[in-house]
């Protein structure tokens, strides 16, 4: 079992990690965001000029579409995940929160100890002194 103390920092490096994946997933769906947007750019202008040119830029706008189709699943299953790690992340925060609090009880509890032990340590002397 580990200790209230190890388990914080555990959470703790758990929890930047967390923020860093997160950060970083943010930013693929950042990049495939602008990529499927260039992508249909490129598809509309294709398409536009599909009834001018024939089959070559048939092909090229099916193209187009399939990528972007290939795109909007990435971006879909990067926004899954992206859920997975707030989610995950929120977790262990709140726990990370209540690990806090655990270690501040704790504290407060060996605080109290000492202190009922410095005053049971006074009394014993005050009764020492007053016996000779």
């Amino acid at each position: 079992r580990f200790e209230p103390a190890e388990r914080l920092r555990k959470l703790q490096r758990e929890s930047a990690e967390g923020r860093v994946r997160l950060e970083r997933l943010l930013e693929e769906v950042s990049d495939l965001r602008a990529e499927n947007e260039a992508l249909r750019g490129a598809r509309d202008a294709l398409e536009a000029s599909q009834a001018r040119r024939g089959g070559e830029d048939k092909a090229a706008a099916w193209l187009a579409r399939t990528e972007r189709e290939s795109l909007e699943r990435r971006i879909a299953h990067l926004g899954s995940q992206l859920d997975e790690a707030r989610l995950s992340n929120q977790r262990l925060h709140e726990a990370h929160l209540r690990l806090e609090a655990e270690v501040r009880e704790r504290r407060a509890a060996v605080d109290d100890a000492q202190h009922a032990l410095a005053s049971e340590q006074a009394a014993a002397e005050a009764r020492s002194a007053d016996a000779v």
